[in-house]
């Protein structure tokens, strides 16, 4: 672990400038992890500027990829390729010279937003493919990592992969703090440095008004919005399409195998599926649901996980049934949970029946406390103990 700098006369608003790190090219899209810390980070009284660097997707470079989110927070595109900035791999003179390039461009850009090594914090979420060059190149007081799912447990074919197998026994090494979002993540990284679990968190946009609250008709909606791959239960909504002919199966997210496609589910006539929609789209799906899905295989990978549709679910007070994984604990008492298929559709009907104004407000009531300001809090709070700059 990094030995904690200027301890006791420090704290975490001093690091008025965050530089954060993901994986993927989908700001905007998903609303996922990332996105809601940057967000609620830029909003916070001391921080000055939170800049967002991602993968570039469609050859974008730092020069010309800058997007304005708000005032203190901005996103750009940083040119590199999977296996990292290294010169150990092979690349045409082009290519070397642009990745050059990019490096001279990210030290330039930094200055400009004010970023230095006094006033930074750098926050990451690996596996990343560059981390190590980001941990040298970037000049920082303090450093989070964050794990929001165990890559080392998905197909060995995955991209990120190998970068994950390589990295997370070095974390503790590379932070002062690594933030986690399952109970499976702590056990595992708190042996390398001191570890803080928060739970996923809504964002104001998903949460209903009692108004919102509408009876089911003849013909219920039964809701799911996720990615579907490999933790997602498909013979289970198959069961469920079939044996609940009298409901509709609105789907809601991206496919990431052909498990969806092949099942021949999307071919009968009372199952709905959208597709990848934006994030603010989401709500008013939610809307037209009587009932929310979580239907995920109990896996390793799944164990690792914080399912976010659960606080969105709640948040539109609709009832939920989920098959029995990790993540579910804060909102047990609210849920419907059940590892039997059987018990599963008899929830479903059981909620459905009792469904009703005051169970509605309280969800809504719930969720309204799970905000991302309370999760970024305990994070920061962490780092401050992390770093030597308060009492645990």
């Amino acid at each position: 672990m990094i030995q904690a700098r200027d301890p006791g006369t420090s704290s975490h608003r001093k690091l008025t400038h965050i530089l954060l790190f993901w994986f993927g090219d989908d700001w905007g899209v998903f609303g996922r992890t990332y996105e809601q810390i940057a967000t609620t980070l830029s909003r916070l009284d001391h921080v000055r500027q939170v800049l967002v660097v991602l993968p570039s997707s469609k050859g974008e470079c730092l020069a010309n990829s800058r997007q304005t989110a708000s005032d203190k927070l901005a996103v750009v595109r940083l040119y590199w390729r999977l296996g990292g900035i290294t010169p150990f791999r092979l690349r045409s003179l082009g290519s070397r010279m642009k990745l050059e390039r990019e490096r001279i461009a990210l030290k330039r850009l930094i200055k400009a937003y004010g970023f230095s090594k006094s006033n930074t914090l750098l926050w990451l979420f690996p596996a990343h493919p560059i981390v190590d060059e980001l941990v040298r190149q970037v000049p920082a007081a303090a450093r989070i990592m964050q794990v929001v799912d165990d890559f080392t447990l998905v197909d060995k074919d995955d991209w990120y992969y190998p970068f994950a197998i390589d990295q997370y026994p070095r974390l503790g090494g590379l932070s002062d703090l690594i933030a986690v979002t399952s109970r499976v993540n702590e056990e595992k990284f708190s042996l390398q440095s001191r570890c803080v679990r928060i739970d996923q968190a809504v964002s104001s946009s998903f949460l209903a008004e009692a108004s919102d609250f509408r009876p089911c008709g003849p013909q219920p909606v039964l809701g799911y919005v996720g990615t579907f791959w490999d933790r997602t239960d498909i013979d289970l909504l198959l069961r469920l399409a079939l044996e609940r002919r009298h409901c509709k199966l609105l789907l809601v997210g991206p496919e990431l195998n052909r498990r969806l496609s092949d099942s021949g589910l999307l071919g009968l006539d009372n199952v709905e599926w959208l597709g990848s929609i934006p994030n603010d789209q989401v709500p008013s799906q939610l809307k037209r649901m009587n009932l929310c899905l979580i239907p995920h295989l109990d896996t390793p990978f799944s164990r690792s996980m914080s399912p976010l549709k659960l606080f969105q679910y709640i948040a539109s007070g609709k009832p939920v049934v989920s098959s029995a994984v990790e993540g579910l604990d804060l909102a047990s008492h609210l849920i419907r949970i059940e590892s039997d298929p059987e018990r599963f559709l008899q929830a479903i009907d059981e909620e459905l029946a009792s469904d009703g104004p005051d169970k509605f407000k309280a969800r809504v009531a719930f969720a309204r406390a799970q905000t991302w300001e309370s999760r970024v809090d305990r994070i920061l709070a962490a780092l401050d103990v992390a770093m030597g700059w308060k009492s645990a």
